[in-house]
């Protein structure tokens, strides 16, 4: 008997599927994470074809995006599966999220709500009045905060997101740590287009948060306008994602020299120059030399307008020996760039590559479709009549 349990995760789905091969029947078990799901078993004639179908239903999931769950811990044990860190393979998203840590996100209001850490809170400042603070204060006072595995900060201000930073909001999670006892889950910046654009989020130094929450295994950060991480280090952090429509060079040789023994999962939304973006590949170095971070797995380089020359310095970087999934997705490949990933490693760990969102050719995308590893190579975009290319997300 042979069980294989995998997970999707995005912004907008939280699902599970698992599937078990018995002799001449496998059974399919499949539905939305919290869920008992629903039950298929189909029978064949022979054993070989039930295997044969079995693992053809496994490639095509994993092709989708689902990875696996089963050998990452179980959900809800306190310990982050690592499906719940990312999304599918596809390309960079800046709505709010609708789960967390595989967990449903619910928009705090009072201490009312679920107190049995079910559910993630997300803390915003409505549109038409500056609530922040005060439910903040009212959360991490209440009955909510000391079970609350995931939490998310939104808008921490109502009319005047440009204006204000998120240091206070940094301040006062510091001040209150010991109220979110539970904590292994922080995305600070859960901010919508509609709210902010992305590169107008006004951020701050995070760092303070790594040292209170000696917890923590997940933190994520949308917004580069002020963002800083003058001390990256932290014993547990397993995932670490900073989305920016143009990344502070300072940031990224942050992360690069940082002490993250058990970071598993790295994303960096590079960005682009005209909002932000000042770091180029020798400022990745000692990321793609794979002589830090030695637990990575998963590697995104996203939202990057010099990706092109990211491909050719990563095809023989060591980095790429040890990971399984290479995601650089929301840039501006063209063929030049897609034709260095040719020479790729396939034999080894590398399983999962993507390239959501593009300037190749369709010839080009057909051959590295045909690359011995699961490729997105969806998101086909045309440069306009000047040769201009974008990023997924600038502003």
């Amino acid at each position: 008997m042979a069980r294989t349990e995998l997970q999707y995760m995005d912004a907008k789905s939280s699902k599970f599927w698992h599937i078990e091969l018995n002799g001449v029947a496998h059974t399919v078990t499949y539905g939305r994470i919290g869920t008992s799901g629903q039950t298929k078993t189909k029978t064949f004639a022979t054993e070989d074809k039930a295997r044969a179908d079995h693992d053809k239903l496994i490639r095509q999931k994993r092709k989708k995006g689902y990875t696996d769950a089963a050998a990452s811990g179980d959900e809800g044990d306190g310990h982050l599966p690592t499906a719940a860190f990312g999304g599918a393979l596809k390309g960079p998203e800046t709505g709010n999220a609708s789960t967390f840590i595989g967990k449903r996100v619910v928009t705090y209001k009072d201490n009312s709500g679920k107190t049995d850490g079910s559910v993630c809170y997300r803390i915003r400042a409505d549109w038409d009045r500056d609530n922040f603070d005060e439910d903040l204060t009212n959360f991490l006072n209440g009955p909510c905060a000391t079970t609350a595995q995931g939490l998310l900060i939104g808008a921490w201000s109502g009319e005047s997101m440009y204006d204000t930073d998120s240091s206070q909001a940094v301040e006062t999670l510091v001040e209150h740590a010991a109220r979110l006892p539970a904590l292994f889950g922080l995305f600070l910046g859960d901010v919508s287009q509609e709210e902010s654009e992305l590169s107008w989020i006004q951020q701050s130094d995070v760092s303070p948060l790594l040292g209170a929450f000696p917890q923590l295994e997940l933190l994520r950060v949308r917004g580069g306008e002020h963002l800083r991480l003058t001390s990256a280090s932290h014993p547990k952090l397993r995932a670490l994602a900073l989305e920016t429509g143009g990344m502070p060079v300072e940031v990224v040789r942050s992360v690069c020299g940082g002490a993250f023994p058990e970071l598993e999962y790295l994303e960096l939304w590079l960005g682009t120059q005209d909002y932000g973006g000042t770091s180029s590949v020798d400022d990745l170095k000692a990321l793609l030399s794979g002589g830090i971070f030695p637990k990575l797995k998963y590697l995104g380089l996203r939202n990057c307008d010099y990706v092109d020359s990211l491909a050719g310095a990563l095809v023989d970087a060591p980095i790429v020996k040890r990971i399984e999934t290479l995601d650089l997705s929301g840039g501006t490949m063209t063929d030049a760039g897609g034709k260095a990933l040719l020479s790729l490693p396939t034999g080894g760990s590398l399983k999962r590559l993507n390239l959501y969102h593009h300037f190749m050719s369709e010839e080009m995308t057909r051959t590295l479709a045909g690359l011995k590893l699961a490729v997105e190579v969806g998101g086909r975009e045309a440069a306009d009549e000047d040769d201009w290319r974008y990023v997924s997300i600038g502003e």
